[in-house]
């Protein structure tokens, strides 16, 4: 019993010979516009392909919740809680994507205890650092919520070196 690959016999094309081959060509362009996109930072490097991973340490993204009126103070975000705002926001695969506002919305929603408290959201990474050589987990994205009324807040960050804001109210 042998086994024939598709290109072993020479006689004309195939179909199959015809998709297979497109397929290596375009795994071939994916391959070059993932490294292009890891380079620019604007996706995680161990995600949609993960060609960019051999280069840097898995940035697994985490993000943490602070009440802006007690420095420092972390409030504890519900397992639930948190997978649903990372699903929301495409599990951080898009690294200059601000956090949406409508898992904004959702996320205090869900959570009434943080309606009218100053919030601060902050995403960290993974970040290989060279000198001296290691890998610390450092902020790359944060948003801070103000609220201008029972229902409605201002929100306003940086990801990327860019700032943005804007204004929302929660959705009934």
């Amino acid at each position: 019993m042998s086994y024939e690959l598709p290109f072993s016999k020479p006689g004309g094309w195939s179909v199959q010979k015809g998709i297979l081959l497109g397929l290596i060509v375009l795994h071939a362009v994916w391959l070059v516009i993932h490294m292009n996109l890891v380079s620019h930072q604007l996706i995680n490097p161990w995600k949609l392909g993960g060609y960019g991973m051999y280069t840097t340490v898995n940035p697994a993204p985490a993000l943490s919740l602070f009440d802006r009126r007690i420095d420092g103070f972390e409030i504890p975000i519900d397992d639930k809680d948190r997978v649903k705002l990372a699903s929301e926001n495409n599990f951080f695969i898009f690294r200059c994507q601000p956090l949406r506002v409508a898992s904004l919305q959702t996320f205090l929603k869900n959570n009434p205890r943080f309606t009218g408290a100053p919030l601060r959201f902050i995403l960290t990474e993974q970040t290989f650092l060279r000198d001296p050589i290691r890998a610390e987990r450092l902020p790359h994205s944060i948003l801070e919520i103000r609220w201008t009324g029972q229902d409605s807040f201002d929100y306003a960050g940086k990801i990327c070196g860019k700032i943005f804001r804007g204004k929302s109210k929660l959705r009934p």
